[in-house]
């Protein structure tokens, strides 16, 4: 699959009718480099003003995303009781694994929950979306220290 690119961003922000700025091209450029990483809001705004030198407001952010999810250029994912994070669209669906304890998330591809998603349309009829919310537990590191993991399986 090709990456989705700056330049396909401004162009759907150019479609959509936003005003092209450089603000807007920052915030882009700062997507457009982030494959593998899920940014909140707050961290794009602080790394467009950081590595692009351009000042912006949180409003401009919050549009720019909400136009590129709107496109179907970037996704936004719930991981637990934090800020929605952004993530290109280009990537290969999955589902996150969010450690209540140390905060770590990793990734897990649907591929590999197929089964169980199965499993659960047939017994329910509910077909869930694994990609756009994240499952809460305990990480291995911390499961390791005494009386995690017992408080993770009962929990």
């Amino acid at each position: 699959m090709m990456s989705v690119t700056r330049d396909q961003m401004v162009d759907a922000l150019r479609t959509r009718g936003l005003r092209i700025t450089n603000a807007r091209r920052a915030v882009c450029a700062v997507l457009a480099d982030s494959h593998g990483r899920h940014l909140t809001a707050p961290d794009i705004h602080r790394l467009t003003e950081t590595a692009a030198g351009v000042a912006l407001d949180q409003s401009t952010v919050y549009r720019t995303l909400d136009t590129l999810e709107e496109s179907g250029l970037i996704t936004h994912t719930h991981l637990g009781h934090s800020a929605s994070a952004y993530h290109l669209a280009d990537e290969p669906p999955h589902q996150h694994l969010v450690c209540t304890r140390c905060g770590e998330t990793q990734g897990i591809l649907e591929s590999d929950l197929r089964t169980y998603l199965i499993e659960i349309t047939e017994r329910t009829g509910f077909h869930p979306d694994p990609t756009h919310f994240a499952l809460s537990g305990v990480c291995r590191t911390c499961a390791g220290d005494t009386g995690v993991a017992a408080d993770a399986a009962t929990g």
